[in-house]
């Protein structure tokens, strides 16, 4: 008979069997735990996770370690089968199959150009993030928005520099690389420029220049920057060419919020990293699972839907909100 295993957040994702247990995301590092991805929110040092995410953590946290651990390469940990899977979320991101346990972390069934997708899979027990989980919560087709973005850059380049804010993890590289696919001129600050440099390493074709090496002549000409979300805000003494600089936002929250007009931006696109509800219940429908517990943000609006739509039972775990639950994640 196979043991049942009790999941519960405390500081992190615990799965434990009688007097076994392993943290998945833990609020803190811990030896034996389990890092799905490189957002600040999900990222400590002392556990397992991809090679990408743990050269992440080094460039992120400047200290720290980790153990590397492939996708789809089962390793025994804390007594536990555990096997990453790709998350598609970020690059390096991952889903955690611990036994027969699935966590997806952020994940997203769509991918993104710097990495792949989340693929369904039978589980007994899934815990599935709930960052959109609110049924009114729907995106755009990705491709459509990708190409609205582009031709949006491409139109205003005419006028001058273009600034695009995004996370400077994973939605400031993915800018990167539709830039690169529409052949149009990318600098970045080195903090996002740091980052990119990890994706090179590991072989994801990137290119860009840093703003830090631009000379004066070269700041106002036209070119598309990609910048920290803050920066729409408040542009730092570093980037006087913001002054004139046509702006847009990307995030997933745009779908729901005016960005345009709290930071005073020229557009803004729903470009997200994550699923939404759609994709969210789909994705619960072909894991199969028996229980789902639903875990951050909007965990018990998906928790019921769950249950009255596909009949699974389904609660919601006890997790606190992360600073990405805000409506600037």
């Amino acid at each position: 008979m196979t043991p049942t295993l009790d999941v519960f957040y405390d500081r992190g994702v615990v799965v434990r069997e009688g007097t076994r247990e392993i943290v998945l995301d833990p609020r803190r590092g811990r030896a034996g735990s389990v890092v799905s991805h490189g957002h600040m929110d999900h990222l400590s040092s002392g556990g397992y996770m991809t090679p990408g995410t743990l050269d992440i953590l080094k460039v992120r946290r400047k200290r720290g370690d980790g153990t590397a651990l492939e996708y789809d390469s089962e390793t025994e940990v804390e007594g536990f089968a555990v096997t990453l899977r790709d998350a598609g979320h970020t690059f390096g991101s991952a889903m955690v199959r611990v036994d027969d346990v699935l966590y997806t972390g952020d994940f997203n069934p769509e991918g993104g150009v710097t990495c792949g997708r989340a693929e369904p899979e039978w589980c007994r027990t899934l815990v599935v993030d709930a960052t959109y989980g609110r049924p009114s919560f729907h995106f755009p087709d990705k491709r459509d928005v990708e190409s609205d973005v582009l031709a949006w850059t491409e139109s205003n380049l005419t006028h001058g520099p273009v600034a695009i804010g995004a996370y400077e993890f994973g939605k400031a590289q993915e800018m990167i690389a539709l830039m690169n696919r529409g052949r149009l001129e990318v600098a970045v600050p080195d903090k996002i420029a740091d980052l990119a440099d990890v994706y090179r390493r590991h072989g994801v074709t990137l290119t860009y220049r840093r703003t830090s090496e631009l000379s004066d002549g070269e700041r106002n000409d036209p070119r598309v920057y990609v910048v920290p979300r803050g920066w729409l805000r408040a542009p730092p003494e570093e980037a006087p060419w913001m002054a004139h600089a046509r702006t847009a936002f990307v995030s997933g929250w745009c779908t729901m919020y005016d960005f345009t007009r709290m930071y005073g931006l020229d557009a803004q696109f729903p470009l997200s990293d994550h699923a939404d509800f759609d994709d969210l219940m789909e994705f619960v429908e072909h894991c199969r699972p028996r229980r789902v517990y639903t875990v951050f943000s909007h965990a018990d609006e998906l928790a019921r839907e769950i249950a009255r739509k596909l009949k699974v039972k389904a609660e919601p775990l006890g997790a606190v909100r992360r600073p990405e639950d805000a409506i600037f994640g």
